[in-house]
């Protein structure tokens, strides 16, 4: 029929921009800029702490097959700052496995700046599409702490992810030289990768914690020192001055409480119990 529009014609896609700027100035951190397009926002309630803090934001509620997201984050020499996101992200469904979502972040950490880059967890749906591209350039003296969380399924509706189409690349460069590379992908019918105990051995939840510039193996050891998560399966190394962390459980709820609990405590061995990241983490919901 003319005019008919078949169910695989091309659908609407969002785009977004976001670029935000954080300097130091008269002993607190500050917004130096902002820059907002498409469905990308950030927002930065007042609390007077002296990192700058704040909510990275997507209106469209969710990242379908074909969108384009990109975040710039750059902290200039001196300045701290702790950034999250409004709620969990959602990957749905994509009609197509051969048409992913790309998502683009790239963090900029000046000398003697800090970022506790921290966002809430992403929620892949069965036949999530999405390919994510992570950059990090931090410079001497600077602190770089990141964690990413990937939840496999909706758990709280019983469901299992099958099929996928997940890259996940990381790099961190440390004044211009590369120190960390990593790949994560999922592709095609993935339900093998949920069983054995060299893959995901049931987990469907996941979690990386990276951090750069300071005393990781202080750092590692205060993490070694805490009590064990039930349910969560957890491992660490050291290698050219960058702490991985790597996390898992079958309960995301119990994962998301571990990971923040983690954060918490680096948080304290960096800044002597004065943690900045309490306005956000103390606002997170499980």
């Amino acid at each position: 029929m003319d005019g008919a529009v078949s169910e695989f014609s091309a659908l609407e896609r969002a785009s977004g921009k976001l670029s935000v700027g954080v300097k130091h100035r008269d002993g607190v951190s500050v917004l130096e800029s902002l820059y907002q397009q498409g469905c990308l926002k950030a927002r930065f309630p007042k609390w007077h702490e002296t990192a700058k803090s704040g909510y990275l934001i997507n209106t469209t509620g969710g990242i379908a097959e074909g969108d384009r997201l990109q975040t710039e984050i750059d902290v200039a020499g001196g300045a701290s700052a702790v950034l999250t996101t409004q709620a969990a992200e959602r990957v749905y469904r994509a009609r197509s496995l051969e048409s992913p979502a790309f998502v683009d972040t790239q963090v900029r950490v000046g000398q003697q700046a800090k970022i506790f880059w921290i966002p809430q967890e992403t929620i892949l749906f069965d036949g999530a599409a999405v390919h994510r591209n992570f950059e990090f350039e931090v410079e001497s003296g600077g602190t770089l702490v990141a964690a990413e969380t990937l939840v496999l399924g909706r758990s709280a509706m019983g469901e299992v992810i099958k099929t996928a189409n997940l890259f996940d690349r990381w790099r961190i460069r440390r004044d211009g030289e590369l120190v960390y590379a990593d790949g994560f992908r999922l592709s095609g019918d993935v339900r093998s990768s949920f069983a054995g105990p060299a893959l995901l051995r049931e987990s469907t939840a996941i979690s990386t914690l990276l951090v750069v510039g300071s005393d990781t193996l202080a750092l590692q050891r205060a993490l070694r020192d805490r009590a064990a998560a039930d349910h969560v399966v957890s491992g660490s190394s050291v290698r050219r001055g960058v702490l991985v962390v790597r996390a898992a459980s079958p309960d995301p709820a119990l994962l998301a409480a571990d990971i923040q609990s983690k954060i918490q405590t680096i948080d304290a061995a960096l800044h002597g119990g004065t943690e900045i990241t309490t306005p956000i983490l103390s606002r997170r919901q499980f």
